[in-house]
């Protein structure tokens, strides 16, 4: 009874990953990024809008999204973003804030299927069985088809909007997402899905560069197969608290497979001492109910988020070299971890249960 009620209460944490989506259309001008990161000093506003996407081509779905749109004439690299579980367009929104006040377009979708509505779009409290009965629902190969078909529809979507020509530069695209959304990320960019065919319907080849919070090793394959196809150049980013009840690893260390099994392009990996599933979400940072570890951590998460899509998505050389030393600048707060040719010999790290 211990172990399910330890269960239930992460998996409250995981299914409340981000508040309920708003139907309000706010402009926003936002404040400049914390001192000392990449980007504070060309800080600007940002523009928050709010709108959904219909898909005829997949009876009729609806893909709500959230757009933050720097102020200025662009064209701004593109970072689509994928919520976890239970979460929504507004999960991640202190990490997707600090991206687009760097000069970054910013589009959260928001997936059917898998998302807030599984609690009743943030109702009434649920009872504590029926969020473990929500979250496996959440988790059907229907929901997951879904979620993964949003991103290249989303792409198109953007890409075909007159509203946004000249604003967004589609030639520099990246994509992060969160738990189930850095399931959706690594798909995106070529993970094999043994039990879905044809998943390469899911690949996307505009997406250049690409993070992933709090990431899993693949269910059910081998993962060096796993990830075989990718090419892509990502970050990767856990905790040593970074848990909850769906978890196939025995040890949150184990997230850090997808990190180890990539070859061929260039892997960052940090790990937070004592970061938990919830961190990367927001979903504290949105109800002002921070830990006194949060703040830290989070302004680490932005900076190092901002850091890596500046090297990867605006080819500043300064953020390129700064990526090698990774290890350097998080020791205190955590571990990380370089695997680039042009770094050097990769960062040394523990070998994990089924790459030995």
């Amino acid at each position: 009874m211990q172990g399910f009620a330890s269960a239930v209460a992460a998996l409250a944490v995981l299914l409340a990953g981000a508040a309920a989506p708003s139907l309000a259309a706010p402009s926003l001008a936002t404040p400049g990024l914390a001192a000392g990161t990449p980007a504070a000093a060309a800080a600007q506003g940002v523009e928050i809008r709010y709108g959904q996407w219909t898909d005829p081509a997949r009876d009729g779905r609806v893909v709500p999204y959230k757009l933050y749109l720097p102020t200025g004439p662009g064209p701004f690299p593109l970072v689509i973003h994928s919520h976890g579980l239970g979460g929504s367009r507004e999960a991640s929104a202190y990490i997707l804030t600090a991206v687009a006040q760097a000069g970054y377009a910013v589009v959260a979708v928001q997936h059917a299927g898998s998302d807030t509505a599984l609690l009743a779009g943030g109702g009434p409290p649920v009872a504590e069985a029926a969020r473990v009965a929500a979250g496996r629902a959440g988790m059907t190969s229907d929901a997951a088809r879904g979620r993964y078909g949003d991103i290249p529809f989303a792409l198109d979507r953007i890409a075909a909007d007159p509203a946004l020509a000249g604003k967004v530069d589609l030639g520099r695209v990246g994509m992060s997402g969160h738990s189930y959304g850095a399931l959706s990320t690594l798909t995106a960019v070529g993970q094999r899905l043994p039990a879905m065919p044809g998943d390469t319907a899911f690949m996307e080849p505009r997406i250049k560069a690409a993070i992933a919070y709090s990431p899993n090793k693949p269910r059910g394959d081998d993962a060096r197969a796993a990830f075989a196809r990718i090419r892509t150049p990502m970050l990767h980013f856990t905790g040593t608290a970074d848990a909850t009840p769906f978890d196939l690893e025995k040890t949150p260390f184990e997230r850090t497979t997808p990190f180890q099994a990539i070859q061929g392009a260039d892997q960052f990996l940090i790990v937070l001492t004592g970061a938990d599933h919830a961190l990367f979400g927001g979903r504290r940072d949105q109800l002002k109910q921070l830990k006194p570890i949060d703040p830290p951590q989070m302004e680490i998460v932005k900076t190092e988020t901002v850091r890596f899509w500046d090297a990867y998505l605006k080819g500043d050389r300064a953020a390129l070299a700064a990526e090698c030393d990774l290890p350097a600048r998080i020791a205190g707060a955590g571990s990380a971890y370089t695997k680039a040719m042009r770094c050097g010999p990769p960062t040394p790290i523990e070998t994990v249960e089924g790459l030995r």
